[in-house]
């Protein structure tokens, strides 16, 4: 995972400032985490605003001063990476990953870290913003101009996401807000290719031995 180069109380801000694009993807979030299990984490949790509104227990993240924000929202911060993950085999329920697997400098490491972590009937949920969309197109241009915020992101296209984790987990339910290029906010079930955030619970696949083994019931 990078640190990334925001000002934390920039980014803080803009919750504020798209108060209403915050909460269609909260909303999102929300659908396809419903019933997931208890001790819970978001990885790259940031300042903390969905943490908050989740309930999450633990928020990590690389940076120290965005921690200093999340920590008056997050039960407990933790600073680290999610390519390591500070956490027991079998540990969590439930794992996050809000707009940041975009920022994480080796992803298939941070699913197979998250794939260790949660346990068996654990549940992984990922927030994303998909690179042919409106947002994923807009924050492509800035990186390509040399925006340092974005100069080490890369956005992911749906079809990427599900290539990214489908070694150990199975899709369980999509849900898309900010449709088109006018961001309407309705949240809706399943995929679509003109939104700009897309939540997908996943649900750990079981392995026999080791993270390369049998899946059972294969």
């Amino acid at each position: 995972m990078f640190n990334m180069p925001f000002d934390p109380y920039e980014y803080d801000s803009w919750y504020d400032r798209h108060s209403s694009i915050f909460k269609a993807e909260l909303e999102a979030i929300k659908n396809v985490s419903r019933n997931c299990p208890e001790q819970t984490l978001e990885v790259g949790a940031g300042t903390g605003r969905f943490a908050e509104k989740l309930d999450v227990d633990w928020c990590l993240d690389p940076d120290e001063k965005m921690l200093e924000l999340a920590s008056g929202r997050c039960e407990h911060t933790v600073k680290g990476y999610a390519e390591d993950l500070p956490f027991e085999t079998g540990s969590l329920g439930t794992v996050f990953f809000i707009t940041s697997l975009s920022f994480i400098k080796k992803p298939s490491l941070a699913i197979l870290e998250a794939h260790r972590v949660l346990r068996n009937d654990g549940c992984l949920i990922i927030g994303f913003i998909p690179k042919q969309s409106y947002f994923g197109r807009k924050y492509e241009k800035y990186r390509k101009e040399g925006d340092m915020r974005f100069s080490k992101a890369h956005f992911f296209t749906y079809e990427e996401v599900l290539s990214l984790l489908e070694p150990y987990f199975t899709t369980y339910t999509v849900y898309s807000t900010l449709l088109g290029d006018k961001l309407l906010e309705n949240v809706v079930h399943g995929y679509h290719k003109d939104a700009s955030f897309v939540a997908i619970r996943f649900v750990k696949k079981v392995f026999i031995g080791n993270a390369h083994g049998t899946v059972k019931g294969d």
